[in-house]
């Protein structure tokens, strides 16, 4: 299960008149900011930003590894294949660290 996302909200004025406070929020909590009292959009820190970035390309190589091996128990690819394609992500992602 996803954990809550924990965060402090600024009024877009608020944002705009208290930005480097703001600023100084989002290093150890995301920030919404509302306009109209509706939630628009979020201030992260780098930090945090690259952190979901990390995740999300971990989570787009399980789901290619997943359907590899979908593809492989429907038939649609030989084990062979499977094993190529795997080899080949393996050192791509071994180029990427």
């Amino acid at each position: 299960m996803a954990e809550e996302l924990s965060y402090s909200t600024f009024s877009a004025k608020d944002a705009k008149t208290r930005f480097g406070e703001m600023l100084d929020e989002a290093l150890s909590r995301p920030v919404g900011i509302t306009k109209h009292d509706r939630l628009t959009a979020f201030v992260i820190s780098r930090r945090e930003f690259e952190a979901m970035n990390r995740k999300l390309s971990e989570l787009e190589d399980k789901l290619w590894l997943a359907k590899a091996e979908i593809a492989r128990l429907g038939g649609y690819a030989s084990e062979g294949e499977v094993e190529t394609f795997l080899k080949d992500f393996r050192s791509a992602d071994d180029e990427k660290t």
